[in-house]
This record gives structure tokens, sequence and C-alpha cells, in this order.
């Protein structure tokens, strides 16, 4: 891969802000230098092609450069969603992902009967070992179920939830790139499993849960590190009897992740999670679902059938939400707005702390030498202005947003 040097750059460091030049070889982040005056001429400025190498220089007129997102939790984008039996869908998502910031993701699928499960993460390991230099990393598989609380499906099918069961959870693992699970802790044999789920090297998340204060602090002492979209399928927080949500803004242990739309949490209680956990302990998700980035209509979310209108998702003729239609730039500008944190705080949750909390953040998650080069570059009201992932762009300085829309799919 050619050099590049992104000149004249707010470049969010794990330091703090620098004005600094950025330079990337060989895929990865070579220097952050402190900015120097620098002429760069017309031959010399190459914005580049979506999945090509720069080379030269870039200069970035004082926008801000960001790690690349990290999107520990999304269903699906661009009309496409990872419970397929089709390599090609999971990296159509990955792809549109990637036009928003995205540029590292966990494959998220929804419960569903075991045998289409099981298809689902063949095709998502397919996806995995065949990827795609203009779409997001494929770090690996979440499976969101199948051992869930039935009291708290949200828009799952409680029909697919099953007890913990490890004999089911060994099957599930056995053909690899499963990084977390998230379930309920208070199920019977939940614990027992979160061990040895952990021994497998996962991330444990809870959710769509009943369970209260004691059973998430046993998850905890059993090895879980995270709560599933915070707030939402679960059993809320009352003032003698605080639940998991309880636990989950009490104990250090525990990052929470939150659907920072407007939607599925309303500001005032993202900026409450924001001000107890900080942004350590806070990651911004996007719990997206095929129907983002197209028009209101008909959708799918696992095998249910959902509505969207007006950019809201919900199964048809319900209130019930079904996923969100949220990218990760438009999450970390809500993040800034409703939480009136910085920019680099919420960078941080957007990309840094996830990264973290998956354990690969000395490859990713910031901008810093020897990390993968996946930066988000934002112009100064925070809209994106392009990515690059892995040192070459998938979306190009300037790009008009709307050309990186798919088409809605015929139905």
């Amino acid at each position: 891969m050619d050099a590049v040097t992104l000149r004249g750059g707010r470049v969010v460091t794990p330091g703090g802000v620098v004005d600094a030049d950025v330079v990337v070889e060989h895929g990865r982040i070579a220097a952050v230098e402190p900015r120097r005056p620098a002429f760069v001429s017309q031959d010399d400025s190459n914005p580049g092609r979506p999945g090509q190498s720069p080379g030269g220089s870039v200069d970035l007129e004082g926008r801000w450069v960001l790690p690349g997102f990290v999107d520990v939790h999304v269903h699906g984008g661009g009309g496409a969603q990872f419970n397929t039996a089709d390599p090609e869908e999971v990296l159509r998502v990955a792809r549109f992902h990637a036009q928003h910031g995205t540029t590292a993701l966990l494959a998220t699928t929804v419960a569903a009967p075991v045998d289409d499960l099981l298809v689902a993460l063949g095709a998502i390991r397919t996806a995995v070992e065949t990827p795609a230099a203009d779409a997001a990393e494929l770090l690996g598989i979440h499976l969101e179920g199948p051992f869930l609380s039935r009291r708290w499906p949200g828009a799952m099918d409680p029909g697919h939830f099953l007890d913990p069961d490890p004999a089911l959870l060994d099957r599930l693992l056995a053909g690899g790139r499963v990084r977390s699970i998230s379930l309920a802790p208070e199920l019977p044999g939940a614990c027992g499993l979160i061990e040895r789920a952990v021994d497998a090297g996962l991330l444990v998340s809870l959710a769509h849960s009943d369970a209260g204060y004691d059973d998430a602090a046993a998850a905890v002492r059993a090895g879980a590190r995270a709560v599933t979209h915070a707030f939402n399928a679960m059993r809320p927080l009352h003032h003698r009897d605080p639940g998991m949500l309880g636990a989950a803004l009490d104990l250090d242990e525990l990052t929470c992740e939150v659907i920072c739309d407007g939607v599925h949490v309303a500001p005032a209680a993202v900026r409450l999670l924001q001000r107890l956990k900080g942004p350590a302990r806070t990651a911004l998700v996007t719990d997206a679902i095929e129907a983002t980035g197209l028009a209101d209509g008909e959708y799918r979310l696992g095998d249910r059938r959902i509505a969207v209108a007006d950019g809201r998702a919900t199964l048809p003729g319900a209130e019930t939400i079904a996923g969100a239609t949220l990218t990760m730039d438009r999450a970390l500008r809500n993040a800034v707005v409703f939480c009136d944190v910085s920019v680099a705080d919420a960078a941080r949750m957007a990309a840094t702390t996830p990264a973290e909390l998956l354990g690969i953040a000395d490859r990713k998650g910031s901008v810093a030498p020897g990390r993968d080069a996946d930066l988000a570059i934002l112009e100064p009201d925070l809209s994106l202005a392009g990515v690059m992932a892995r040192g070459a762009w998938v979306r190009p300085l300037g790009a008009d947003p709307a050309a990186v829309q798919p088409p809605s799919p015929s139905r």
C-alpha cells in the first residue's frame, strides 16, 4: 500500500485533541505529527477512490479526524441483514455501515430456530474469511439470544428463546468466529453458561432480562462484562427493586451499550447513563436493522416482519420497537448533543470503549501509531466527510452522501 499523509486535521488522539498530520503506511498509522505549514499541490493531493489506498498528501483543511467507529451491536443495514444464508448479504451490511464511519463491527444475529441460526453463523464465517476492502471489518459474531427471557422479548419471537444449554452453546461455537453473546442472567444455569462462554473467550453481555440486582451481580462474578442496549428490554429501575438496570448503572465492571437515537432512550436518560458510567463504560451502538438507510416501508428483522414509519421501526400494528435505523455517525452527533460531551468523549464511546471491551484496543479504536488506519473524517459540524478503513478510502472526502445510499430493495 502507498503511503499518504493526511495534513491539517483536528485529530482526536488518546492524549487529547491535537492539530496534526496523520501519516498512514501499509494500512496502519505510522505517525501523528504536530501540524506544520505545508503546501499541497493539486497533483500531490489525492482524495482516493473507495477500496483504494491513497498516495501522496490530502489536505483536511481543519476537519476532525476520529478513530473509525466500532459497532458491537448491529443486525443489518442497506437492505441486508446478518440473519441470512448468503455471505454476500453479510458483506452488503458491512459495506453500508463503512459508508457511515463504522470500520469494524460484530455481525449480530437475533434469536431464530437453531438450524436457521447455524446457517446464518456459517454465512457470517464465510464473509469474515473473505473480507472486502470497501467494507467494515467483520470482527466476528454477536449472538443476541437464544438464551433470553420470554418476559422481555422486545421485537424478537419468544418462541425461539431457550434456557441455557451448554451443549447448544458448544454447537453455536463449534465453527468459530463467535466473539460475544447476550443472555438473561436469571435463567436456570445462566451463570454456569457465562463461565463456559468466558472460558471460550467470549464477551458476555446481559440482555432481554427480568433479572434482579443480585442476579446481575452473580453474572458479573461469573464473568459478564457488559449490558446490551441499556434501558431497553429489561425491568425498569425502581428505588426498592433496582433490578439489572440498577446493577448496570452501579457496577463498575459493566460497560453499557446505549442506542443513542432519541427513540429507544430519552436524551435525559442517555445523559444520566453517561454521567454515571463515563465514556470509558458507555458504548454507543446502532442496533441497526436492514431498513437503515432506506425509505419507510416493510422490512425484516430475522424472520419477523416489521414496519418503519418516520424512521421508527416497530412490529406491525404495535408500539414495540423493532431495532433501529441508526448509523454510528448519527449516534456520535446525538451523543454530543444529548450528553453535552466533547467530541473526544463521544469518539471514545463510539470507538475506543467498544475496542477495549473486545480486547482489540492494540489495533482498533484510537488514532495512534501502530493502530490500523481506520479513520472517520468529520466536518466542523460533525457531519461525515470521509472514511478510511485499514488505509484505504471507503468513502472519499467530499463524496455525495446520496450517492452511497443503496436503492430500496423490491419486496
